[in-house]
C-alpha cells in the first residue's frame, strides 16, 4: 500500500482514486480466485456465501471491533467526519446490497437463490458508475458540497 500511495502521489493521482481502483482490486484477487474455484467445482453456495462472509469478516475485524473498543474504553463514540467518497461509496454499496436481496430470493430467476447472468451485468454497471462518479467528484467536476450534503452533510472532509 505505501509504494502505491508513493507512487501516487508522484504522478499525481490522489490516494481516493487509488484506494477505489488499484488497491481494491489488489485486495480482491485472493478472495476473487478462492470463490471462482469454488464456484467452478459446483460449490456455488459456498462461493456465494464466500462472497459476502470474507468482505463482512474484514469490516467487522477492521472497523466495527475498533470502533466499539475506542466506544468502550472512552465511554464516547468516535467523532469523525465522513469525506465525499464514503458517502459515495456508502451509496452504492447500499444499492447493491439491497439489489441482492430483491433479486436472490425472486423465484422467477430460477429460486433457490440463483440469479440470471444479466444480474453479473447489471452489478458491473453498477460499479463502473461508482468509478464514473468517485473519479468525477475527485476531479471536481461535481461539487463535494453537494455531496456533503447528503445524508446528514455534517462534518464532511474535503
Amino acid at each position: 500500500v505505501a509504494i502505491v500511495e508513493s507512487i501516487g502521489k508522484i504522478s499525481g493521482i490522489s490516494t481516493s482514486i487509488l484506494g477505489l481502483t488499484v488497491i481494491a482490486v489488489g485486495n480482491s484477487v485472493g478472495d476473487f480466485v478462492a470463490d471462482t474455484t469454488a464456484a467452478r467445482r459446483a460449490d456455488a453456495r459456498m462461493a456465494a456465501s464466500a462472497a459476502f462472509g470474507s468482505p463482512l469478516l474484514m469490516l467487522m475485524l477492521g472497523t466495527a471491533l475498533p470502533c466499539l473498543l475506542f466506544t468502550a474504553l472512552n465511554g464516547r463514540p468516535i467523532d469523525t467526519p465522513i469525506s465525499a467518497h464514503c458517502r459515495v461509496a456508502a451509496a452504492f454499496l447500499l444499492c447493491a446490497l439491497a439489489s441482492h436481496a430483491v433479486a436472490f430470493p425472486i423465484p422467477a430467476f430460477g429460486g433457490a437463490y440463483s440469479v440470471p447472468r444479466a444480474y453479473s451485468f447489471y452489478l458491473f454497471s453498477l460499479y463502473a458508475a461508482f468509478l464514473t462518479i468517485s473519479v468525477l467528484l475527485e476531479a471536481g467536476a461535481l461539487p463535494k458540497g453537494w455531496v456533503c450534503s447528503l445524508g446528514g452533510g455534517s462534518g464532511c472532509l474535503t
